[in-house]
């Protein structure tokens, strides 16, 4: 993803102390087991997974969709992606009813590790599809949601605590961490950039899209005064709206 200032899009910084939580998901994938992932907005569940699809080969990573139509479709785009012998590519457009069993088929002659991202208010369908996989022998499904609320009907799947992992607040040096390279990343200079640093880390909290989020818009020139300082009040208002939306 791009780093320029004016883009909304987020650059890929280094994970900063998520280290042992790293190591956990990445064992869960690599012995056929599942977990899911906890954590409020921000707190870095998306780019913790993407990390662990990177470095435990053959993962498929798929967003959530609450459509139980659309997410068949998803997960077959991915599981492609993933390089999953048992889907072909163009499988995605089979009719819902027929896609579910092909993927149903394929992942029970081959078992795949799989990241489901972000999964809100799952329906009752959703869960009956999932079922049917989740105890494949080998089979790995890792799931992602806010709280444990937000999994809907899929927290009759995902009920053990000993399968979950709780993100929680980062610590002040990852915090510090973070922030150095989001500010390095978005090209962040300011005459009150020691200032604006002790500001953000108060203000987020160890909430490290918070952290991102404001070093991104402080690059922005109509975050700044005429003599080049961060309106930091400004900046901490939109950040808010846009990490909760």
């Amino acid at each position: 993803m791009g780093s320029d200032p004016g883009d909304s899009r987020t650059p890929v910084l280094p994970l900063a102390g998520l280290e042992q939580e790293r190591k956990r998901i990445e064992r869960a994938l690599r012995n056929g087991d599942s977990l899911v992932v906890l954590g409020p907005p921000g707190s870095g569940k998306t780019r913790l997974l993407q990390e662990c699809c990177r470095n435990v080969a053959g993962t498929a990573f798929v967003d959530y969709r609450a459509n139980r139509h659309q997410l068949p479709r998803a997960l077959s785009e991915a599981l492609v992606a993933a390089g999953h012998d048992g889907i072909r590519q163009g499988a995605a457009r089979q009719s819902a009813v027929h896609l579910r069993g092909m993927l149903w088929n394929a992942l029970e002659k081959r078992p795949a590790r799989l990241v489901v991202d972000g999964i809100g208010g799952a329906s009752f369908p959703v869960l009956r599809f999932f079922q049917r996989i989740y105890f494949v022998p080998g089979m790995s499904i890792v799931a992602s949601a806010r709280d444990a609320l937000a999994l809907g009907a899929l927290g009759r799947l995902f009920w053990d605590p000993r399968k979950t992992l709780q993100l929680t607040p980062l610590n002040d040096a990852a915090s510090a961490e973070l922030f150095g390279n989001a500010v390095s990343a978005f090209n962040v200079h300011a005459s009150n950039l020691r200032e604006f640093q002790s500001r953000v880390l108060q203000a987020s909290a160890g909430n490290g899209g918070q952290i991102v989020e404001m070093c991104r818009l402080a690059a922005r020139p109509g975050y700044r005064t005429g003599s080049g300082r961060i309106k930091f009040e400004l900046v901490r208002i939109d950040s808010l709206v846009s990490t909760m939306a």
